[in-house]
């Protein structure tokens, strides 16, 4: 388990970030305008999308770092 000074591992950010989505999804489907399915699913590709970014750029750089 990750401590306050040791980040954590990339894995847990994204299952973060999607329980955030949810969250947003549950809330606004009490609300007068909820997300359509199609929001959710574009909310949740983005959150993918944002951490397959991260994950190549950290790749990239790993490489350069050891060369």
């Amino acid at each position: 388990m990750a401590t306050a000074t040791e980040p954590r591992p990339l894995a847990d950010l994204e299952q973060d970030a999607l329980a955030r989505v949810e969250a947003e999804f549950a809330r606004r489907a009490r609300g007068v305008k909820p997300w359509t399915t199609g929001e959710y699913v574009d909310r949740i590709a983005k959150v993918h999308a944002h951490y397959e970014q991260r994950r190549q750029w950290l790749r990239m750089h790993e490489q350069e770092t050891a060369s």
